[in-house]
């Protein structure tokens, strides 16, 4: 399986609100919409990736880095589109992806997700803890968590 990743284009923004769009109601609510758009219109940059597998997008996320905190925004993949397995070998493969390039900027702060119930168990796997959690804090059914991994001495590796 061919899987690269690359930063976001404008052309992509397209492709992009309809695989945000197809994981509605259940990993984001539909009302995310003009929120991502904005996103993708005022913040989106070189740390805004988008995956390819066979030259077609499936999927998107990116990180930032402020106020000494890493994050990990809009992290998403075109709903059934892959089947489980694959969609977990690629999830993995964007993870690994993203905290590599954070490591290379030599800030070694914590990263902050805040992200469903249903993405916790995959997260664990990485390391992060939930922190707090806001019921309903993303619409509907979707409880809002706050996980955080430290790089914590990631610097003297």
């Amino acid at each position: 399986m061919n899987i690269t990743f690359r930063p976001y284009e404008p052309d992509d923004k397209e492709i992009l609100v309809n695989i945000l769009l197809s994981n509605c109601p259940k990993y984001f609510a539909q009302e995310d919409k003009a929120d991502f758009v904005f996103f993708l219109n005022t913040y989106a940059d070189k740390n805004f990736l988008v995956v390819e597998r066979e030259e077609a997008i499936i999927g998107c996320g990116g990180h930032y880095t402020k106020q000494e905190r890493h994050g990990i925004a809009w992290v998403m993949f075109k709903s059934g589109s892959l089947g489980c397995m694959n969609l977990m070998l690629i999830a993995d493969k964007y993870y690994h992806e993203i905290e590599t390039r954070i490591l290379s900027e030599g800030k070694f702060f914590d990263i902050q997700i805040e992200t469903t119930q249903l993405m916790e168990k995959f997260l664990n796997r990485f390391g992060f803890e939930t922190m707090a959690v806001k019921p309903e804090g993303f619409g509907e059914g979707l409880d809002q968590l706050f996980m955080r991994k430290s790089l914590a001495g990631r610097g003297s590796e």
